[in-house]
């Protein structure tokens, strides 16, 4: 019965889970691998697995999970750009080289754009039991994967169609968030060999915003850019539902030492962005792929393990993604036009004669152009002794993104291709494993091959990345384990707490009058038409509870972007300015003292009281009828209190569920940040 109450509590737990976003992915949009253990080892599972989360690698890993449940929350630390226009351009774009066609950015913007938001949040949960001696079931919830872009640039504007207010002033950007529930029964058919299938549930988020210009330009010079300009843009959320099966085989030989794995996932079938059918092929059809693969792990020791895994995701398959879009050299779906109509269409094909079966939202239209990725992935794993594993591992997959592609993926730059991994395994208890996981993705680029027109000009595109993660493991019953046998004295974790929180903020000291005086500063008068302030805020924590009555907490916050746009009434410089943009960036770092008051076993009040180390970046755009602008960027910093108050509840024994007010001073201007989230205790 307790076991009962265990998996639904932590079943309650993983739903809480399941809402929050995902971080960008870096095989493509696919995670690098499923669980943090994994990715300590490079994201390797397929042929070894031991956690509850291993399931969505390989299904049939259940058979060696034993009885478990595991929960994590991963922080990611994802930096992207995109440089379009003469400026990306890596030959001379000077006459007579740019003679038969345009050379100057089609959408009027030269120069490069850095997304706004960089730290991600990403939670995990699974947890698997044994039924019989031979059937095993499980499930796990994990992110897939996704991509997310906030420009503060538009560099899809199109002063030539809407000099006025290009683009409506809006940021550029898009987010695409995917939960996979992989619902698993393994069987054990002897020693040596299982099978294991999944029911893969599905369910996906996106919006994008920023492209208005294109309807413009479809409206004005009668191009059929897209089929459906009503849901080309500009749609906020839509949610997609589906399934798929994933089907895997485990087998071991030679005493044990060597396992061999194969697994395999059908496409998943989901349901239409209907918001977005004039965006995604096919009238807005978005599966995920299918994808495959065959592990190996060899055990020379009972404490050493090798793992390799190569795998291919088939990006092809799915139109929105495989269909090709604007191209900067001259492959494309059709043949481009003479060169005075490529300097007049900007060489999109779906502009050229008979093209419109290309345009955006149809069956052939222009997607991102991805082609197949095969991903190779090595680690290894070491038990030290009785309580501690540390692995590293590597991770190898060229981006699916051919580089004649790059105009619409500088939505989403997922170019990182090498991974280098850290992570260790600490056997706090007999039922408490506590692992932790490093993973840096080195800065990988890609750059168009010449100068052809495609919308923006030459492209330029990067991203970086960094992933701190920590997870609890809860062993009732364990299964395959890779500890040493040599003794080690336990570390008391007694005490020690982590959690996260997501949350909106409010009360920020921003104002119409605050956003003219900062352009005034600049000689521009502007009166403030619009602002956003929609975006997630989150925040990251750890403590030491020294009784129940009090603790002492650290942490990090990062709170909603602010975005304010408006519009030029004069101007002292010229050509003349016609739009203003601004946005603002808060983070802080922060200590606090606790106090509880315990009203029962599982509930408590608790107050805080501490100082905030924050930072505020300020960026300023204006723009001019050319498509050019001006920026002026400031960056503040400071040590100021911040004070809350909050409740908690006791889930489980491990596992609380927090609700917080908190208020920080930020230099003067003060924030209200609204949250909930989970606490882990040690």
């Amino acid at each position: 019965m307790k076991k009962n109450q265990f998996a639904l509590r932590a079943l309650a737990a993983a739903l809480v889970l399941a809402h929050a976003p995902a971080a960008l992915a870096t095989n493509g949009y696919f995670m690098p691998g499923y669980g943090f253990r994994s990715m300590g080892m490079g994201g390797v599972g397929i042929a070894y697995g031991v956690d509850s989360l291993s399931i969505a690698a390989n299904p049939a890993n259940i058979v060696n999970t034993g009885m478990r449940a595991d929960m994590g929350m991963g922080v990611m630390h994802a930096k992207r750009y995109a440089k379009v226009g003469d400026s990306a351009a890596t030959f001379d774009v000077s006459p007579p080289n740019c003679r038969y066609y345009n050379c100057n950015p089609g959408f009027g913007f030269d120069g490069s754009s850095t997304s706004n938001r960089e730290w991600f949040l990403m939670p995990e949960m699974g947890m698997t039991m044994n039924l019989t001696e031979s059937l095993h079931a499980g499930m796990a919830f994990v992110p897939n994967g996704g991509g997310s872009t906030v420009y503060p640039q538009n560099f899809f504007n199109y002063v030539g169609v809407t000099p006025e207010s290009p683009g409506e002033g809006k940021t550029l950007g898009g987010e695409l968030t995917q939960l996979l529930v992989p619902i698993t029964v393994g069987y054990k058919i002897n020693q040596n060999h299982a099978v294991g299938v999944a029911l893969d549930l599905a369910v996906q988020r996106f919006r994008m915003y920023g492209l208005k210009s294109f309807v413009d330009f479809s409206a004005n010079f009668k191009k059929p850019i897209t089929a459906d300009p009503d849901h080309l843009t500009d749609q906020g959320y839509d949610y997609s539902y589906g399934a798929g099966l994933k089907l895997g085989w485990l087998g071991n030989f030679v005493d044990d030492k060597l396992s061999v794995g194969l697994s395999y996932t059908t496409r998943t079938y989901m349901t239409k962005f209907d918001k977005y059918r004039g965006l995604f092929a096919e009238q807005g059809d978005f599966d995920i792929p299918a994808n495959y693969g065959m592990g190996l792990s060899f055990k020379p020791r009972k404490n050493l393990v090798f793992a390799l895994d190569v795998s291919r995701i088939e990006w092809s398959s799915i139109a929105a993604l495989g269909n090709r879009g604007p191209a900067s050299s001259p492959a494309s779906p059709v043949p481009y036009p003479g060169p005075t109509q490529i300097n007049a269409i900007n060489g999109i094909p779906s502009m050229a004669p008979g093209g419109a079966i290309y345009s955006t939202g149809n069956d052939q239209g222009m997607g991102f152009g991805w082609k197949d990725q095969t991903i190779y992935k090595f680690g290894v794993n070491w038990g030290m002794n009785e309580r501690l594993q540390v692995r590293a591992g590597y991770n190898y997959g060229k981006s699916p993104i051919l580089d004649d592609q790059l105009t619409f993926n500088t939505l989403f730059p997922v170019t990182t291709d090498k991974h280098y991994t850290l992570g260790f395994t600490y056997k706090a208890t007999d039922e408490l494993e506590i692992t932790g996981t490093y993973m840096r993705a080195p800065r990988a680029s890609q750059h168009s091959p010449n100068l052809r027109q495609n919308v923006v000009g030459a492209v330029d595109i990067g991203m970086e990345q960094q992933l701190f993660a920590l997870s609890l493991g809860w062993v009732l019953d364990p299964g395959k384990t890779n500890y040493g046998d040599d003794p080690m004295d336990p570390i008391s974790f007694a005490g020690w707490y982590f959690g996260f929180g997501l949350g909106a903020d409010y009360g920020r000291d921003w104002s119409a009058s605050r956003f003219a005086s900062s352009l005034a500063t600049q000689g521009v008068s502007a009166t403030q038409t619009r602002s956003d302030n929609s975006d997630l805020g989150a925040k990251v924590y750890g403590g030491y509870q020294f009784n129940k009555y009090f603790a002492i907490e650290g942490g990090y916050a990062q709170f909603n972007n602010f975005t304010a746009n408006g519009t030029v009434t004069a101007s002292v410089t010229a050509p003349p300015q016609i739009s203003a943009y601004q946005t603002e960036k808060n983070n802080t770092w922060a200590l606090a003292a606790i106090g509880s008051l315990p009203l029962t076993k599982d509930f408590s009040l608790f107050a805080k009281l501490g100082a905030n180390n924050w930072k505020k970046a300020t960026n300023t755009f204006v723009h001019d009828s050319n498509g050019d602008f001006t920026r002026t960027s400031t960056l503040e910093r400071g040590v100021d209190p911040y004070y809350g108050v909050g409740v908690s509840y006791a889930l489980l024994e491990n596992v609380l569920v927090r609700g917080e007010y908190e208020r920080y001073d930020l230099g003067g201007s003060n924030i209200d940040f609204l949250s909930a989230g989970l606490a882990l205790k040690f």
